[in-house]
């Protein structure tokens, strides 16, 4: 990644920040739960989880691809600024990569956790998310905007596929950092020490 200086400056009141997690993963719980615990409005999408649909959250039944542009509209009508804060935790953050892949840019500041790349093989059995050759082959010719993005992984996350990583650190500016012995859910303790130096100080 080149060396840019990804420390914005300081708010004056606490923004809010766009968080799609994982497939079953909600707002209010977890990761959300976290950022809401310090003072952040969030703003997001829900990917449904195995089970019967929620029928509260048509998002979920929505196809790959439209999802990908309901994300898209979000980013353009609400984040589309160099302050604007996305976060993306496992396949949310595969969402976030593909909506801004094909936006062709994007203005903010990204966080992936654990997120999904590509496709892999997981305990003898291939996991191969929706157009992962198009993301794979945009990271590879370089055609993927070159955004701010920190990256964080167990080097034990059997979804991680290493040399796309690899190849999209050399392509955005910011780190990506791999804790030894983590798996794809990360200890709650790492989460926060990353935020804490990820997320931008504020006045109030």
């Amino acid at each position: 990644m080149g060396v840019v200086d990804n420390q914005l400056s300081y708010y004056k009141t606490m923004p809010t920040i766009y968080y799609v997690p994982g497939r079953g993963g909600r707002l209010n719980q977890g990761l959300g739960l976290e950022l809401s615990s310090r003072g952040y409005d969030l703003m997001g999408r829900e990917i449904a989880g195995p089970g019967p649909r929620d029928q509260s959250n048509p998002f979920a039944s929505l196809s790959f691809q439209e999802q990908v542009q309901v994300i898209q509209h979000d980013l353009k009508t609400h984040f589309w600024t160099p302050e604007a804060l996305v976060i993306g935790n496992s396949f949310g953050a595969y969402l976030i990569a593909h909506s801004i892949l094909q936006l062709g840019e994007f203005p903010g500041k990204c966080l992936f956790l654990s997120p999904v790349l590509g496709a892999v093989k997981t305990t003898g059995m291939l996991f191969k998310p929706p157009k992962s050759s198009a993301l794979k082959d945009a990271i590879e010719t370089r055609s993927f905007p070159s955004i701010i993005l920190d990256i964080i992984v167990g080097s034990r996350d059997e979804h991680f596929v290493h040399e796309v990583a690899k190849k999209l650190d050399q392509l955005t500016a910011g780190t990506i950092t791999i804790f030894d012995g983590e798996g794809h859910r990360l200890s709650h303790e790492i989460v926060k020490d990353k935020l804490d130096h990820w997320l931008p100080p504020t006045l109030s």
